[in-house]
């Protein structure tokens, strides 16, 4: 077996587990909003900052391991452009638009697992979205014109990365390393909080392994398997795409996806996309072993097409903000990027004002629509 076949392997076996593991712990950071807005219950937003203090911790520990850092990544959460633009806008659109689509698009992915059409639909309308995001004239022609002008050069200021590390003057692995173990062990005391009680015991579990998982797909993909991955590829004729340091992101995997089901003879089989469908057989395993499988059809019209819009929204703000909130909030922040901590807070604020706002349309479709289980 090549190293590309072990890798592709490799990152199956790691989001089969991250899929069931978020499956049975419900992880569902819009849902987790929702409800400690609306219902002053915080644990399932706890839940998600777990997952992010445990992924902090685990890629602090692996680069000691490793003995170098987990880069350049794929995407680049450290490169010296802040492309703020982008982290602002694509966030505040993903953020309404997850709202409105009724979860992220892992969420999606497990509620489609779990037996519904209807988001089954909206994880389809995503990929179309983000597909013609990076496959059609619409960001080439529409916005790459004036977005690239929403950029920061960060060598201008003296820094060599938009990396936190950088920004404030660490230099080395070591103090790289101790910087995210720090700030992981902080936010896993803060997230503490919302979680005191064997009630949420799955949660904890469930919300540590994704963190884990994280760590795990970058040690694949920076450790020797995926060098040994890279330089492989260097000597085919058709290499594979999407190679490189990465670890579980669903905004390009969305596209490579969809790219894939359009044209599948003159297509790769990337590891993003592997790690898309990992995920989804994880979440079907883990709903048929918890007996949590059932077919559920669309609901009307009108709140179908409301979960429509946010689907097309949140595809489309996924590949312009340059990540989700696993790819920023997960990938991203373990290797302490600026540009996550910004995109994740313009996701955040942009679902913080769509709750607020259809919180008020009780008897509407668009409240209907958003209103339902998470």
């Amino acid at each position: 077996m090549t190293s590309i076949n072990q890798l592709l392997w490799g990152g199956l076996a790691v989001s089969v587990v991250f899929g069931a593991a978020a499956q049975a712990s419900q992880f569902c950071p819009q849902g987790g909003l929702r409800e400690a807005m609306l219902q002053s219950r915080p644990a399932r937003l706890a839940a998600y900052f777990v997952a992010i203090g445990v992924a902090l911790l685990g890629v602090a520990g692996l680069q000691l391991v490793l003995g170098h850092a987990v880069e350049p990544s794929h995407p680049p959460y450290r490169s010296v452009q802040l492309a703020w633009g982008r982290y602002v806008l694509g966030g505040l659109l993903f953020g309404a638009g997850m709202v409105l689509a009724r979860g992220c698009p892992l969420r999606t992915l497990v509620r489609s697992a779990q037996g519904s059409l209807q988001a089954m639909v909206s994880l389809f309308a995503m990929g179309v979205a983000a597909f013609a995001m990076t496959s059609t004239f619409v960001f080439n022609d529409w916005i790459a014109p004036w977005i690239g002008r929403l950029s920061l050069d960060l060598g201008r200021l003296g820094w060599r990365s938009q990396g936190l590390d950088a920004v404030m003057g660490l230099h080395g692995l070591v103090a790289r390393s101790l910087l995210g173990g720090a700030i992981g062990a902080a936010v896993l005391m803060l997230a503490a909080r919302g979680l005191r009680g064997r009630a949420h015991r799955v949660q904890w579990v469930g919300s540590a392994v994704i963190g884990l998982m994280v760590a795990a797909g970058y040690a694949l993909t920076a450790g020797s398997l995926g060098t040994h991955a890279v330089d492989d590829a260097a000597f085919m004729s058709q290499p594979p795409d999407g190679l490189g340091v990465q670890s579980l992101s669903f905004a390009g995997p969305l596209s490579d996806a969809a790219r894939f089901a359009m044209h599948p003879q003159t297509q790769t089989f990337t590891l993003g996309v592997v790690l898309l469908l990992g995920t989804l057989l994880g979440a079907v395993f883990a709903a048929l072993v918890r007996d949590e499988f059932r077919l559920q059809w669309p609901q009307a019209a009108g709140p179908l097409m409301v979960q429509l819009a946010g689907a097309l929204m949140t595809g489309a703000g996924a590949v312009l903000g340059l990540g989700c909130t696993v790819g920023h909030g997960l990938s991203g922040l373990s290797v302490l990027s600026l540009g996550s901590a910004l995109g994740l807070a313009s996701i955040f604020a942009g679902a913080w004002a769509t709750i607020r706002i259809t919180s008020r349309f009780a008897a509407t479709p668009i409240q209907a629509a958003v209103g339902a289980e998470v």
